[in-house]
């Protein structure tokens, strides 16, 4: 396997840098409340947009391959669990036998507010330092800063909003 470097660059998206495009894939941070309050919890997710022909990696690559990893700076009182990883494509390399996905794939996220959420501003950045590697006959690493704003709410309100085109995708991929 050849390892290149991939720059990525950062879509700003509000005063926000929710996605971020490399030569061979787009990687974009889901989180479907537009609000944030405590006890709340939700599933948000990475969202992947993989060019044709290339591929990214299941939790268990196969032969060769990692999968995508992310670490969070969230503030305190917020949580996110580990990645989750729907079922993977086979992917035959030669001999080989790889696991991972093609195309399109959005890896859940298990987000928690603490009941005790006392959020400091009116406005939360959820920060999502993620990296990954993109294959097709060689392997190129990838990393990408995402941060999304999210009001802060010191008490749930009575209609909850929210980012409606996270929340149809992430519903899309998961009926699937």
């Amino acid at each position: 396997m050849f390892l290149a470097p991939a720059p990525a660059r950062a879509q700003a998206l509000g005063n926000s840098q929710a996605s971020a495009t490399t030569q061979h894939l787009t990687v974009r941070l889901l989180v479907p409340p537009a609000q944030l309050y405590p006890g709340q919890t939700f599933t948000g997710g990475l969202e992947f947009n993989i060019a044709p022909t290339w591929h990214i990696y299941w939790i268990n690559a196969g032969d060769s391959g990692e999968p995508p990893a992310v670490q969070w700076s969230l503030p305190k009182g917020i949580t996110a669990g580990s990645l989750q990883y729907p079922p993977p494509e086979r992917l035959p390399l030669g001999p080989l036998m790889d696991f991972g996905y093609q195309k399109h794939v959005i890896l859940p996220i298990r987000f928690k507010v603490a009941p005790d959420f006392h959020p400091s501003s009116k406005q939360v950045q959820l920060i999502a330092n993620v990296s990954w590697l993109v294959c097709q006959n060689v392997c190129l690493p990838g990393r990408a800063t995402l941060r999304l704003s999210r009001t802060a709410l010191t008490t749930a309100p009575a209609q909850p909003a929210a980012n409606t085109a996270a929340q149809q995708s992430i519903a899309a991929f998961q009926a699937k």
